[in-house]
């Protein structure tokens, strides 16, 4: 597997892994968290491989170009010199680098191209890590307000012990006792 299919690979599994995470409990939260912020310390870093391997294809490039000069040169030298065979092989020389060159900036359009894809995919598990982080965020606001609210207030500012809740069997009850209202009213 090629370079750029690793790195795209593992930030596509980067991104569906935190999406599809339940994030319920705060410890939960915050492993997705630590976990969101491993993977995208690995896709930056895949990133970053990506950039070397472009420099380095461009250098390339770059390379080939200057030996399909330097033959062309000679090529022209040749002829000069009235060495027509010198001429065909510098000249076939020359192709050969002019062909290398072509290959590589195909090569190299190709890795820009799956470098932009990767940095949207990369921006896009910044975005989810984010939203993890807002989530965790209003979670602990909630659960301090939880934690913090002492139950119903007197306007005194006495604290009032909250109604007990009906059992069930009062509950049901309840319910008898008005549906047998409700069938006297219509007869």
């Amino acid at each position: 597997m090629k370079l750029m299919e690793r790195i795209s690979l593992l930030v596509r599994a980067s991104v569906g892994s935190l999406l599809g995470r339940s994030v319920d409990g705060p410890t939960d939260r915050q492993r997705s968290i630590r976990d969101g912020e491993r993977e995208l310390a690995r896709a930056r870093e895949a990133l970053a491989k990506a950039a070397d391997h472009q420099k380095g294809l461009a250098d390339q490039i770059a390379v080939a170009d200057e030996q399909a000069r330097t033959w062309a040169q000679k090529a022209e030298a040749a002829l000069q010199a009235g060495d027509e065979a010198k001429a065909r092989e510098a000249l076939a020389q020359q192709q050969k680098q002019e062909r290398k060159a072509e290959k590589l900036r195909v090569r190299m359009e190709r890795r820009l191209k799956e470098a932009d894809r990767l940095e949207s995919r990369l921006e896009m598990l910044e975005a989810e890590l984010d939203e993890i982080r807002q989530r965790v965020a209003a979670g602990a606001v909630k659960q301090a307000q939880d934690d913090s609210a002492p139950g119903p207030v007197k306007p005194e500012g006495r604290l009032v012990a909250s109604p007990p809740a009906k059992k069930e069997s009062t509950v049901n009850s309840d319910l008898e006792a008005r549906k047998a209202r409700l069938s006297k009213k219509d007869e």
